[in-house]
């Protein structure tokens, strides 16, 4: 099998040769010195099986988030999301930045929310000539799009956590406003996506801390629930879902809503897959759950492999699971550790025919 064929078969909940390799980024460093600063060498030297691209966004009139380029951005700077390195200022969704962190958000009324409502901008956020390059030249591979754009957590980020909590209780319409406009821009500049040649979207809609998720499932029912729906029901190929965090709480909301997949399953939060596995299995493809702030983060390898098996165990049974670190290959990971994942993947992940 190619990895089209692959990453379809696993969709599908159909075992193909082996696991799928998916990175939803990588940081740019890794790319610089394993591939010399080529995403689509990299990509292909440690096996990845889902090409990503991912919107550009805006901070002031500068755009960031080089998620499709083949191309190294700036060191600062990485492949799959964006990054606003050093930056101090109020982005296009209304989240502050100081020195290129985010530290809250901007939006208080309505006037804000209509201040910081991006416009669509389809041709700036995308290259519609590279991924034709991209669609000829590498069609032996899937292709998402990947973004931390989901209406809801863009709406908490735009707000600030601790405003959003109480806006919950004295401005629970304009929470529902900003939801509304933030499914409609998700929904159009993914559609755009999908006809550039996306055979998935996976919406980044962070909503877990450790342990717990950021709002009440009822809350959960009343905001995210009906705008996944209609995102699910306007975009026509199938939509992940990809959080951090413990959204055990969720996920059968997400199943109602037509989600076909979740990215992430972060163990350090108590997410634990094997049960995932049994409950929902059939109902979602899962992608993790490897551990990126422990186990990639050290130089033992034979540490690495246990992980990989520890997934592979987990998950691979029956298909419709794919090999992911639960969050991005960020720049505490010890480059070793994840080539090491990587290749022992493609030795560990066969299925047995």
């Amino acid at each position: 099998m190619n990895s089209r064929e692959r990453v379809l078969t696993t969709i599908q909940h159909k075992e193909p040769d082996r696991v799928p390799l998916f990175f939803n980024s990588i940081e740019a460093k890794f790319v610089r010195t394993i591939a010399q600063g080529d995403m689509i060498k990299a990509w292909n030297q440690l096996g990845v099986d889902v090409f990503v691209i991912a919107r550009r966004s805006w901070c002031g009139d500068t755009p960031t988030g080089l998620g499709y380029s083949p191309h190294p951005p700036p060191p600062e700077e990485s492949f799959g999301g964006a990054i606003y390195a050093g930056w101090n200022g109020i982005d296009e969704f209304g989240r502050r930045w100081e020195h290129g962190r985010y530290v809250g958000g901007a939006v208080a009324n309505r006037d804000d929310l209509q201040k910081y409502s991006p416009e669509l901008k389809l041709n700036e956020r995308y290259s519609a000539p590279l991924m034709e390059d991209w669609k000829k030249n590498y069609f032996d591979h899937a292709f998402a799009l990947f973004s931390h754009s989901g209406p809801l957590g863009l709406t908490i980020e735009a707000f600030g956590l601790i405003e959003f909590c109480y806006a919950l209780f004295d401005k629970k319409s304009l929470i529902q406003e900003s939801v509304e406009l933030k499914t409609e821009w998700f929904i159009e500049t993914s559609k755009y996506a999908v006809e550039l040649g996306v055979d998935i979207v996976i919406m980044g809609d962070d909503m877990g801390f450790k342990g717990h998720g950021y709002v009440s499932p009822s809350d959960f029912k009343e905001l995210a629930f009906p705008y996944y729906r209609r995102i699910v029901d306007s975009i026509p190929v199938p939509v992940f879902w990809h959080s951090e965090g413990y959204i055990q709480d969720y996920i059968p909301m997400a199943i109602e809503a037509g989600i076909k997949g979740i990215h992430g399953i972060e163990p350090a939060a108590g997410m634990d897959m094997r049960e995932i596995k049994r409950e929902f299995g059939k109902d979602l493809v899962l992608l993790g759950n490897m551990d990126g702030n422990q186990i990639l983060c050290q130089s033992d390898l034979s540490l690495v492999r246990k992980e990989v098996d520890r997934c592979l165990k987990e998950g691979m049974e029956g298909g419709g699971y794919m090999l992911s670190i639960a969050g991005s290959a960020h720049e505490g990971i010890h480059q070793e550790a994840l080539i090491e994942m990587c290749r022992y993947l493609q030795e560990a992940g066969a299925y047995s025919k």
